[in-house]
């Protein structure tokens, strides 16, 4: 594939040698158009044939690499949504209103109780970290109007941030919903 890159990047540098503008288009707007793009593909074939020899040089830093960003992009790929998220709870809702009062878990449905307080009062939020997603709350709502969130000195610190996220996504998952009711159906 390497050798390739090299032998089409040859040939059509060949043809644009053999192209030449005839003299009314010299100097004008199509000449420095095409030379740009010219310049611009020299430019790509000498990235692609240096990075040929540092592959042919370093074979296991261009293996590294590619299990890097492959990796990061299946993650980024398989990343949840609040879509999902939202899809998930009500899922799990509704299994968990076909089980008896008596055989639920309690501090399965506090969790469900304590996101659907939430979302009814509109201070759960969604944040893509690109890799995984976070859902946190806020102390209110964003259409609320009071002195208290206008205040910059009333706002929620920095290091109280962890306790108020509710579930993180990763791998196609929420995780914390997923840990907190996957025994709803057993009471202690």
């Amino acid at each position: 594939m390497l050798r390739n890159i090299k032998t089409a990047s040859n040939n059509v540098m060949n043809i644009a040698s053999r192209v030449k503008f005839p003299e009314k288009f010299k100097g004008t707007f199509l000449e420095k158009w095409s030379n740009y793009w010219k310049n611009l593909f020299i430019d790509y074939r000498q990235a692609l044939q240096d990075l040929r020899s540092d592959i042919q040089d370093e074979p296991r830093k261009a293996l590294i690499w590619t299990t890097t960003l492959a990796s990061i992009y299946a993650l980024a790929k398989n990343n949840p949504t609040e879509l999902d998220f939202q899809d998930n709870l009500k899922r799990i809702t509704n299994e968990v209103a076909l089980v008896s009062e008596d055989c639920r878990n309690k501090a399965s449905i506090e969790h469900l109780r304590h996101i659907d307080m939430s979302y009814n009062q509109g201070v759960i939020h969604y944040r893509n970290l690109g890799i995984a997603s976070i859902m946190y709350t806020s102390e209110l709502n964003e259409s609320c109007d009071l002195y208290k969130i206008q205040c910059s000195y009333l706002k929620p610190a920095f290091y109280t941030f962890p306790s108020r996220i509710i579930d993180v996504g990763f791998m196609g998952r929420w995780w914390n919903i997923y840990i907190k009711t996957a025994n709803y159906d057993v009471n202690e």
